[in-house]
């Protein structure tokens, strides 16, 4: 008896399931938004399982048009390269979409402590923001490039030797251990040795965690089938890194005790840790430390870190500043070694900027550098890197440019389209043209013709510091060498995708020693 009537009730269930979900899957239908048939339990996930996200996007572009919709389970993704739309939610109607996409298994970006800025939306994004951005003035980068500079030395001692031994190198991998000690040095006070360590612990669990981003686990592909199940899927995240070792957390425990360390030890000199320390608030004594100001102050309070707030912002930071700036770097150097012509266009720009050996390059130089500037952009167009994760969630239900778009909606900005789109670029959207980037083609564009890291208020708090770091290493990686593909590139480059767009098999150069 028991048996039949469990047996009822999950026939009941099964049937109320399915037609909720086929219910919600018929939003785009109703919309007139074009789109991929969606399957009622996955959605249009198993098209990713075969295929990269940004590539299913193109296809689906084609096929569709410049504004489609599908399913990630039962959540409406609206994907959309019509720069228009992508002006209104990015830019214009921003307080409407001010969220960023949440993913299945992560921190609750209302609820938990340990939220960081990527994730944080509405008043604590606000507040988690306005005390980061004074890191990245234009000051504060002034002060950082004699240690940037440091950094390059050690790059650059290595580069001298596989050049001295007839060796070509995979410049990623390279890239990834300067960005690595960069961002620990400037951002935390770290003493990491990546240059000169290649097995150095913490690059070592830096990598595992972008090489984790490239898998497809069921934990995943679950999260995104059962949102509603939120809970369950992150204490079974928890559980597992109890199992079975995890770097995330690795480098989460790495970050508790530098913190614990620096609020000991005042640092010698100043970072960005020790900026978001004198922010921080102790909600277990309501004391607050941050030197003459008015502790009654509710403002100020508002302002203020938890201990896991800035473990949270520590671990992104590092991640960021380590991942985003090596694999634009690699793909620098992919696009100098294959197009001769720019890369001595590029060098003579910088013998015109630095014409002796010992010149090291200063953040007001690297500014005034047009065509540095040119490659730097033309790059970024063709390789969107963190294209998909340029996404908003839809706060309060609107009109965008005739699509009634419902609150908890997802916008999605089909980045690769844009940047590949020939109505923005005129030229072979394949091609490698800095030209594209002259002040006059830019004010001829529309200003989201090329947004590989977003736009509007949301747009990465760190993009001066990954910029600079990325400029004085090209000026002085080119100063001195002309690079040239190794015999084992493969050209054109292929991708992995994970957290951001990697080079499958790294960059593989040769440094030839340039003529004085």
């Amino acid at each position: 008896m028991i048996t039949h009537v469990l047996l009822v009730v999950l026939v009941i269930f099964s049937i109320y399931f399915y037609r909720q979900r086929k219910g919600k899957m018929q939003i785009f239908e109703k919309m007139g938004i074009p789109g991929p048939k969606p399957n009622f339990l996955f959605g249009n996930l198993l098209a990713f399982w075969r295929m990269p996200l940004f590539k299913k996007y193109q296809e689906w572009y084609r096929e569709y048009g410049k504004t489609f919709g599908y399913f990630e389970g039962p959540t409406p993704v609206l994907v959309t390269a019509d720069v228009d739309v992508l002006q209104q939610v990015f830019i214009k109607q921003f307080k409407k979409f001010h969220a960023r996409k949440v993913f299945p298994v992560q921190v609750d970006p209302d609820g938990d402590e340990n939220v960081h800025m990527f994730f944080a939306r509405g008043e604590r994004w606000r507040r988690l923001r306005s005390i980061v951005n004074p890191a990245f003035s234009s000051t504060k980068m002034r002060t950082m490039t004699p240690l940037i500079n440091h950094r390059i030395d050690q790059l650059l001692d290595i580069v001298d030797d596989h050049n001295a031994n007839e060796r070509s190198f995979d410049s990623y991998e390279l890239f990834q251990r300067l960005t690595l000690d960069t961002i620990a040095d400037c951002g935390f006070g770290m003493d990491t040795d990546a240059l000169m360590n290649n097995d150095d612990e913490c690059i070592q669990n830096c990598r595992g965690v972008i090489r984790d981003t490239t898998k497809r686990p069921i934990l995943f592909l679950l999260g995104f089938i059962f949102p509603a199940l939120h809970r369950v899927w992150i204490s079974i995240y928890h559980l597992m890194g109890l199992i079975s070792f995890n770097p995330v957390f690795w480098l989460e425990d790495s970050m508790r005790k530098i913190i614990q360390k620096q609020k000991k030890h005042k640092p010698s000199k100043s970072n960005l840790l020790e900026l978001m320390l004198t922010s921080e608030f102790n909600p277990e004594t309501n004391e607050i430390d941050v030197g003459d100001v008015d502790q009654r102050d509710n403002v100020v309070k508002r302002r203020l870190l938890t201990n896991e707030e800035l473990v949270a912002q520590c671990l992104l930071f590092l991640l960021a500043g380590y991942e985003t700036t090596s694999t634009t770097l690699a793909y620098i150097m992919y696009e100098m070694s294959v197009n001769p012509e720019a890369q001595k266009k590029l060098q003579e720009e910088i013998d015109d900027y630095f014409p002796y050996d010992a010149d090291n390059p200063s953040y007001d130089q690297i500014q005034k550098m047009e065509y540095l500037d040119m490659v730097w952009c033309e790059t970024l167009r063709k390789y969107p890197l963190a294209s998909t994760v340029v996404a908003r969630q839809c706060m309060e239900s609107c009109n965008i440019n005739g699509i009634n778009i419902q609150k908890g909606m997802l916008v999605q900005a089909n980045v690769w389209s844009v940047h590949y789109n020939q109505e923005h670029w005129i030229e072979d959207t394949q091609k490698f043209i800095p030209e594209r980037f002259t002040e006059a083609r830019k004010s001829e564009r529309h200003p989201l013709a090329w947004m590989p890291f977003g736009s509007g208020p949301r747009t990465c708090v760190g993009l001066r510091l990954a910029q600079l770091e990325g400029k004085m290493t090209i000026i002085r990686l080119l100063k001195k060498y002309t690079f040239v593909p190794s015999a084992t590139q493969e050209i054109p480059i292929q991708f992995v995708e994970g957290a951001t767009i990697l080079p499958k098999d790294g960059v593989n150069v040769a440094a030839v020693l340039r003529s004085p």
